[in-house]
């Protein structure tokens, strides 16, 4: 299928696994999932007319960020990175990454994914990586991440929301609750939502009955649409249900972003202004 994308569109969110005789995967991996190269990324892409993207790394591969910096470089850095990272990671290696492509760090308040949790043992983290203009990207429900965002709301940082807070969109409760904690914390003009994982917020239910969600997403997106960008998070791990397709995804994406303006705004400016930025 063919889509006319605006020149410069980006998929902010995927992950590569492999090729695992070059990238293995640890031994303690938290999870063990099928290749998904860079290589099948960069046609995935082509069919779907992007050119830009955001590598994150993957929990599988931990705070070994060696699979997404290689790809950077192949890319001719077209492509940026956001990466884990130890507690006790150096200024100087934080550096070393800026240097490599990365432009933010991932934090996983999701029970289920290793990592710390607690806000205020990652303040010290959150204060070096904001004063090398990185940004933090925080991935988790709404009551998991909304203790971490106020915790962190007087150090200068821009925090991304990835999977729009991971909301259970078939409870009205859930859809309500993460709609109104949203509302509060993007009244900051530092803080910007990630469009991506629809599938995961309607429980692993067939892409016919996404438009049922359409209307949460838009208003989602008037909240702050200059802050806004959008991911495939292909290639889909840990998925409940059969894997999404990607031309799904971005036929839904096009329905919510039903304006020119607002699809140029979240496939090409925002994600430019935030991960192309010079610090």
């Amino acid at each position: 299928m063919s889509f006319n994308l605006p020149k410069g569109s980006w998929d902010c969110h995927f992950h590569i696994y492999g090729p695992f005789d070059r990238f293995p995967l640890p031994e303690d991996a938290a999870y063990h999932p099928e290749p998904a190269t860079f290589k099948h990324l960069l046609e995935l892409h082509k069919s779907l007319g992007i050119e830009h993207g955001v590598f994150v790394q993957a929990v599988a591969y931990g705070s070994d960020n060696f699979i997404i910096l290689d790809a950077i470089e192949q890319s001719n850095f077209n492509y940026r990175g956001v990466a884990l990272v130890d507690h006790d990671i150096t200024d100087e290696q934080l550096v070393e990454l800026k240097h490599g492509g990365i432009c933010g760090i991932r934090f996983n308040m999701m029970g289920h994914l290793p990592g710390n949790h607690d806000p205020q043992a990652l303040r010290g983290l959150v204060e070096r990586v904001a004063k090398l203009g990185l940004h933090i990207q925080i991935h988790g429900k709404i009551e998991d991440i909304f203790p971490a965002i106020e915790a962190w709301q007087d150090i200068d940082v821009d925090i991304v929301i990835d999977h729009m807070a991971r909301p259970n969109l078939l409870d009205s409760q859930d859809a309500e609750n993460t709609f109104n904690k949203l509302q509060q914390v993007m009244i900051n003009p530092k803080h910007w939502l990630k469009i991506s994982g629809i599938d995961r917020a309607q429980n692993g239910q067939p892409a016919s009955t996404w438009d049922a969600s359409l209307n949460w997403v838009q208003k989602l997106i008037k909240l702050a649409p200059n802050r806004v960008v959008w991911g495939t998070d292909w290639p889909h791990p840990n998925v409940k249900g059969e894997v999404p397709n990607d031309d799904e995804l971005l036929k839904f994406a096009l329905k919510v972003l039903d304006t020119p303006e607002l699809l140029q705004a979240v496939f090409v400016d925002n994600p430019r202004n935030l991960y192309f930025r010079e610090n």
